[in-house]
C-alpha cells in the first residue's frame, strides 16, 4: 500500500482474485483469465497490472487447492480464511483522488464485492467513495470557473454532471443503510 492506504496496483490486482475466490472457487486457468479480462475491460493492456503470479496466494496461504488436477491451469483454488481477512483489508484501503485509471479500477472493484461485507462496512465503503467523488467534482468545477466560456470549461462541465450523478447514485445506496450522506 501506498503511505495514504490506498493500493499499488498489485494490490488491486490481488483485490480481484481474491474477491473472485470469495465468490467461489475458481480453476486457476479461469481465475486467471477474469483477472485479464476485467483489468483490461478497465484499465486496459498494463504492465502495472499484470502483478504477481496466481501461486503466490498458494505460497502466501491466501488460497488452496482442493482435490487433484490434471494440469496447472485445471487446479481449483479456494480461498482461505487468511485470504478473506486479507480481502477484508484490501476492501478497507482508501481510494486516492483524482481517480486515474488503477483508482477507477478499485472503485469499481469496491462496488463489485461490496456485497461481501457487514452492513457497517458497506456503509464506509459508499461513504468514502461519496467523499473522492465529491473531491473529484469540487476539483473540475473549480477548473471550469478558472476557464469558463471556454471548450475546456464546457467539456468540464461533463465531468460535474457525472459526478453529480455518481454521488446520487452513492446517496440512494447509502440511505438504504438509513445513513444521510
Amino acid at each position: 500500500m501506498y503511505r495514504d492506504r490506498s493500493l499499488v496496483p498489485a494490490e488491486a490486482v490481488r483485490l480481484l482474485a481474491l474477491g473472485v475466490l470469495v465468490e467461489g472457487d475458481r480453476r486457476y486457468g479461469d481465475l486467471a483469465t477474469e483477472i485479464r479480462f476485467f483489468t483490461q475491460r478497465i484499465v486496459g493492456p498494463s504492465l502495472d497490472l499484470l502483478g504477481s503470479s496466481l501461486e503466490l496466494l498458494r505460497i502466501e496461504g491466501l488460497a488452496e487447492t482442493t482435490g487433484g488436477a490434471s494440469s496447472e491451469e485445471d487446479t481449483v483454488l479456494r480461498i482461505t480464511e487468511s485470504g478473506r481477512d486479507l480481502f477484508r483489508l484490501l476492501m478497507d484501503a482508501q481510494l486516492r483522488a483524482p481517480i486515474n485509471d488503477v483508482g477507477r479500477l478499485v472503485l469499481l472493484l469496491k462496488l463489485r464485492f461490496l456485497k461481501h461485507l457487514s452492513d457497517d462496512a458497506k456503509e464506509d465503503q459508499l461513504d468514502l467513495l461519496c467523499d473522492v467523488i465529491r473531491t473529484e467534482r469540487a476539483r473540475a468545477s473549480d477548473l471550469a470557473k478558472e476557464y469558463e466560456g471556454s471548450d475546456i470549461a464546457d467539456w468540464l462541465a461533463f465531468d460535474v454532471q457525472l459526478a453529480d450523478r455518481r454521488i446520487e447514485w452513492l446517496e440512494t445506496a447509502l440511505s438504504e443503510f438509513g445513513v444521510s450522506a
